[in-house]
């Protein structure tokens, strides 16, 4: 799960109102911004925690993307709600008199699964089975590999189309027009590199049988040579597996070009991250700092935990002393 993570948690950073608006929900939202959870006492990462203020109130979005959803799944939802009031709870300044804690929506995106139709929401229910009042939490079920292409493209903004690979009705034809879909909706390079990137990531889920990363790739070339050039990660991915593929089997070839394009990926979300944290561009000696720590995440799951870091703790991580 660990490069579906940092893959799905860095887009979704830029791309908040979009993904709170394909949710439809039933709030007049005004503004939206991302909080940052931290519970590394308790090991336990919450996914992405999306704020929402309309109206002069203020609600929460708990999302959890998920790949191989169980039959625990109300329990792990209902483990990282309770968890996230408690952080919740923690932060509340009882100085300030209110110490009010926001409502929460949960939402499960299902990545791959089961065949048969998942129910548009889940219960974990912590009282007796008999009784006639609930007790426990209900949370929302987004299974987007259920989805049809269509009802992902019908969604505002870019982001929902990073998950038309896993459509239930994904055809080459489709992944073609999505791609142009995206070039459409996202004008500027480096942001359409990013969601390319991030399709042929989860393209690799497959959880109809086919990954699709051809078409993407293909489409991409005779396309959008452009955000190509703007994206050495996916550049990267490119060249190298058609390169390699050339003399070794196209198949070999691009995993081995997407697992250096991985490693790359990591080295620019890193540059990403820091680069907005501080708001401004990083120093010569800052990026070489970067470079070296990059290098030492082979793990996916420890780099999504270098993510969730606060500004302090990443700084002293990326730049401290011991980052020599």
């Amino acid at each position: 799960m660990g490069q579906y993570d940092i893959a799905l948690r860095h887009i979704a950073l830029r791309c908040g109102d979009e993904l709170a608006r394909g949710l439809t929900l039933a709030f007049a939202v005004d503004s939206v911004s991302w909080v940052e959870t931290q519970l590394t006492a308790l090991e336990r990462r919450i996914d992405r925690v999306l704020e929402l203020r309309g109206g002069g109130q203020r609600r929460l979005v708990q999302l959890e993307f998920i790949v191989a959803p169980g039959n625990d799944l109300a329990l792990r939802m209902f483990e990282y709600a309770v968890l996230l009031v408690l952080s919740l709870r923690a932060a509340v300044d009882p100085g300030r008199g209110d110490g009010a804690i926001p409502p929460v929506e949960s939402v499960a995106v299902l990545l791959s699964g089961r065949a048969a139709p998942w129910p548009l929401e889940g219960q974990f229910r912590t009282n007796w089975p008999e009784s006639e009042r609930f007790c426990g939490q209900s949370f929302r079920i987004e299974a987007v590999y259920q989805r049809k292409v269509a009802e992902l493209m019908a969604r505002p903004g870019v982001f929902w189309l990073v998950f038309t690979p896993l459509a239930v009705d994904a055809t080459e034809g489709s992944i073609r027009q999505v791609v142009d879909e995206i070039r459409r909706r996202e004008p500027r390079d480096e942001q359409r590199a990013e969601l390319y990137a991030v399709m042929q990531v989860l393209a690799e889920l497959a959880p109809w049988g086919h990954t699709w990363h051809k078409e993407i790739r293909m489409r991409v070339q005779e396309l959008d040579q452009q955000s190509i050039l703007a994206s050495e990660t996916l550049r990267e991915v490119f060249e190298q597996g058609i390169e390699k593929g050339m003399e070794q089997g196209i198949e070999k070839g691009m995993e081995q070009g997407i697992e250096k394009g991985r490693k790359q990926g990591i080295e620019e979300m890193l540059r990403g991250v820091l680069a907005r944290r501080l708001r401004r561009e990083l120093s010569a000696a800052e990026q070489a700092a970067v470079a070296n720590r990059a290098s030492t995440l082979g793990d996916p799951q420890a780099a999504a935990a270098v993510f969730e870091l606060d500004t302090e703790a990443l700084l002293a991580w990326l730049l401290g002393p011991d980052a020599e």
